[in-house]
């Protein structure tokens, strides 16, 4: 969820087309408070393992399963540490606002590997603190991952609009802040399995939201982690780096394996969601693309469709 737009007045909604891209300044993509939705109900129903740096609230989602929620900055970025019993997965690495590694040492004792979903910032920030880092084999994906993020290019993710309310941490530098390039150390595909010991996590690959996002199943409990391609919020189908034709099919793949999962763990907002959802979010794209939904367009031609449990932002030269 690379969300590149800081809020500014903007309260203007039209509804007319048009082919230009989403303005820098569209509250369609970030909502005036939206930090007015917390507290989210589902946290109330999962168990709180604790608050940590004053930055992280963690979650236990199953035995060895835990979310790793950064609730005070508007990606609402989770990342999830899986434990095998041989070794743990931490899926995804937030913003790097808040010293992640620390926070896993504090949880387990096993060692730990990364995987990541897709390549978005707000996802691979910290990866750099760990020695092993496995993403999909995508080159697109790769390079993004090679080419780190300036101090500069991140300066608009703590403005004033990003943030809730809320100090940064304590020991974080804005001014310092960058994600250095990093490499892969491994790289997977279709159908690989990544073994932790007695716990399995089988890639699906799932490209539309970015070219190199992927989910990750854990059948034995049930679960799949999605990283962007569903989250309970507005879904990005409208970025440069969306292939919309992908992420249709991709979610329609999901659809067909929906018998082996029961729960979606996302990378933002909820980490514990129905997978019944993803069957709606392809009606959704049907519903879309028939030329019917309700939805605001602001003066750029960026929509945001509304629907249950979910938004679609898309633009509307790419509705066919």
């Amino acid at each position: 969820m690379d969300k590149f737009w800081i809020i500014t007045c903007f309260t203007a909604v039209v509804l007319v087309s048009s082919c230009a891209q989403p303005s820098p300044t569209s509250n369609l993509v970030q909502p005036q408070k939206w930090w007015s939705v917390h507290p989210r109900p589902v946290y109330a129903a999962l168990e709180h393992v604790g608050t940590f740096q004053n930055w992280f609230e963690v979650y236990k989602i199953t035995e060895g399963t835990y979310a790793l929620y950064e609730p005070y900055q508007f990606e609402e970025a989770i990342c999830y540490l899986v434990e095998g019993q041989n070794r743990a997965a931490l899926i995804d690495t937030g913003t790097g606002i808040g010293d992640l590694k620390k926070l896993v040492q504090k949880l387990t004792d096993l060692p730990v590997f990364v995987i990541l979903t897709h390549e978005h910032y707000d996802h691979v920030a910290d990866a750099y603190q760990f020695d092993e880092i496995i993403m999909y084999d995508n080159d697109l994906a790769v390079e993004t991952l090679k080419k780190g993020r300036s101090n500069a290019s991140l300066q608009r993710y703590i403005a004033k609009d990003y943030l809730w309310n809320k100090p940064l941490p304590q020991g974080f530098d804005p001014d310092a802040w960058t994600i250095p390039p990093m490499e892969p150390t491994d790289l997977v595909r279709e159908n690989d399995i990544i073994d932790l010991g007695g716990r399995r996590l089988e890639v699906i690959y799932t490209p539309g939201h970015s070219p190199g996002q992927m989910c990750l199943l854990d059948r034995q409990n049930r679960l799949l982690f999605t990283g962007d391609h569903f989250f309970p919020g507005p879904l990005y189908a409208h970025a440069s780096d969306v292939n919309i034709d992908d992420y249709i099919a991709s979610n329609k793949k999901l659809c067909q394996r929906i018998n082996e999962f029961d729960y979606l763990c996302s990378g933002h907002n909820d980490p514990y969601v129905k997978s019944e959802v993803l069957l709606r979010v392809s009606e959704a794209f049907d519903t879309i693309f028939a030329g019917g939904g309700q939805f605001a367009q602001d003066s750029t031609g960026l929509r945001r469709y509304k629907f249950d449990g979910f938004d679609i932002l898309i633009r509307a030269d790419m509705i066919r």
